[in-house]
C-alpha cells in the first residue's frame, strides 16, 4: 500500500508540475501576444484598446454559445490579435482623417491576409489563424478576403466578426463620432442572417448588458469608449 501511496504521489507530482509549466506557458504566449498588439495600438491611437475589447466581448459571446474553455482561450488570443496584419498597412491610410479612397480601402482589406502571414510559421498560435484571415468575411459570401459564405466561415471568425463591428461602430474616429448602442442594435437585427450569422447575433442580444459593462468598464482605463456609456440610455 505505501509503494501504491507513492507511486500516485509521484503521478500527481508530475501532474502537478505539467500544470504548472502549461500555466507558464499560457502567460508567455499571453505575453508575447501582448506585445504585438501594442506594436500595432502605438500605430493609430483612435483604435488604442480596441483588441483588448474586441478580445473581451468575443469570450463573453463564446461563453454564451457554450465554447468550451479551451476554444474561450483561443477565442481570446484571436480577438488580441485579429488586426495584427495592420501592421503591415501605411499608418497615413490607417490615420486618414477622411474617407478612404478605393486604392486605400483595398490596402485596408489586405489585413487580414498579412496577418494570417505574420502568424502562420507560429506553432503555438496555429488555433488563432482562422479568427485572424476570416473576421470581415459576411454570412452572404460578400465579405473578404476569401468571400467565405455561411458557415464556410469558422465559427471563431463568425463571433469575432460580431464583437469587432460592435466595438468598431460605437467608437469613435478621426472622421465621425461612434454610434450608440440602440442604433448598433438596429443594424445587428437588420443584419442578422446576411451579413451575419444569425445564431451569433442571438447570443449578442442574450448577453448585450454584460458587452456593455465590459466596454464601460475598459474605458476607465481606455478613454476611447468612455463617452459610449453616456450614449447608452
Amino acid at each position: 500500500q505505501a509503494s501504491l501511496a507513492n507511486s500516485i504521489a509521484a503521478i500527481l507530482g508530475t501532474h502537478s508540475r505539467n500544470i504548472d509549466l502549461y500555466r507558464q506557458h499560457d502567460a508567455l504566449l499571453l505575453s508575447f501576444v501582448r506585445s504585438l498588439v501594442s506594436t500595432l495600438d502605438a500605430k493609430d491611437a483612435y483604435t488604442r484598446g480596441h483588441s483588448e475589447r474586441v478580445a473581451l466581448i468575443g469570450r463573453r459571446l463564446g461563453e454564451e454559445l457554450n465554447l468550451p474553455p479551451q476554444e474561450l482561450y483561443q477565442l481570446y488570443l484571436a480577438g488580441l490579435l485579429h488586426d495584427i496584419g495592420k501592421i503591415g498597412v501605411d499608418d497615413r491610410i490607417l490615420q486618414k482623417p477622411g474617407q478612404l479612397t478605393e486604392e486605400e480601402f483595398h490596402r485596408i482589406q489586405q489585413h487580414p491576409l498579412i496577418g494570417y502571414q505574420i502568424l502562420q510559421g507560429l506553432t503555438n498560435l496555429q488555433a488563432v489563424l482562422p479568427g485572424v484571415r476570416n473576421h470581415h468575411e459576411a454570412w452572404s459570401g460578400n465579405g473578404y478576403p476569401d468571400r467565405l459564405k455561411g458557415e464556410e466561415i469558422p465559427l471563431m471568425a463568425r463571433i469575432l466578426a460580431v464583437a469587432d463591428s460592435y466595438d468598431a461602430m460605437g467608437s469613435d474616429r478621426p472622421y465621425r463620432k461612434g454610434m450608440p448602442v440602440n442604433q448598433i442594435e438596429q443594424l445587428f437585427r437588420r443584419g442578422a442572417g446576411n451579413q451575419w450569422d444569425a445564431a451569433v447575433i442571438d447570443a449578442y442580444f442574450a448577453c448585450a448588458a454584460d458587452i456593455a459593462l465590459i466596454c464601460t468598464s475598459y474605458s476607465l482605463t481606455d478613454g476611447n469608449l468612455l463617452s459610449r456609456s453616456l450614449r447608452m440610455s
